[in-house]
């Protein structure tokens, strides 16, 4: 049987993606108290096919949302709570989560982290995807062109 060695370090992090990734993790352990975002949950969002760009777009968004609910549920332990009863991988939301970065950004909007993953999953929950599973993406992608977002 083939196993995966589990990642319990940052430097098991590096080791294994690339010395480029010690600035972005440097970058979210400075930026993010660890009440907001410990180093397990900071190893996990890097697994799989995690971007530089989309750990730094997290950690972005983690601070914001630990400033703006300091107390209560962090916004990590939320998202991984959505994504762990998703039928769309940890990829396939962050990949979702910078789409709808982009596009609040592209029409100079903000939007709370939870009214974010909120939409997020209205999107997954929605009728058009139901009868035929999209690709998470391609469905927050024309649920933002046909509805936009109101949040």
């Amino acid at each position: 049987m083939n196993q995966v060695k589990k990642i319990n370090t940052i430097e098991e992090v590096i080791t294994l993606k690339g010395e480029h990734w010690r600035a972005a993790l440097h970058f979210a352990r400075t930026t993010i108290a660890d009440r907001y975002l410990s180093d397990k949950n900071l190893i996990r969002l890097t697994k799989g096919n995690c971007t530089i760009s989309q750990l730094e777009l997290m950690v972005k968004i983690l601070y914001a949302d630990s400033k703006e609910r300091p107390v209560g549920v962090t916004g990590i332990d939320q998202f991984f709570y959505v994504v762990d009863r998703s039928d769309f991988n940890l990829f396939s939301w962050l990949e979702a989560i910078t789409i709808f970065s982009n596009w609040l950004d592209k029409n100079n909007r903000k939007s709370p982290f939870p009214k974010m993953l909120g939409y997020l999953q209205c999107c997954e929950d929605s009728p058009e995807n139901k009868d035929v599973t999209h690709v998470f993406v391609d469905l927050v992608n024309d649920m933002l062109e046909k509805h936009g977002f109101e949040g």
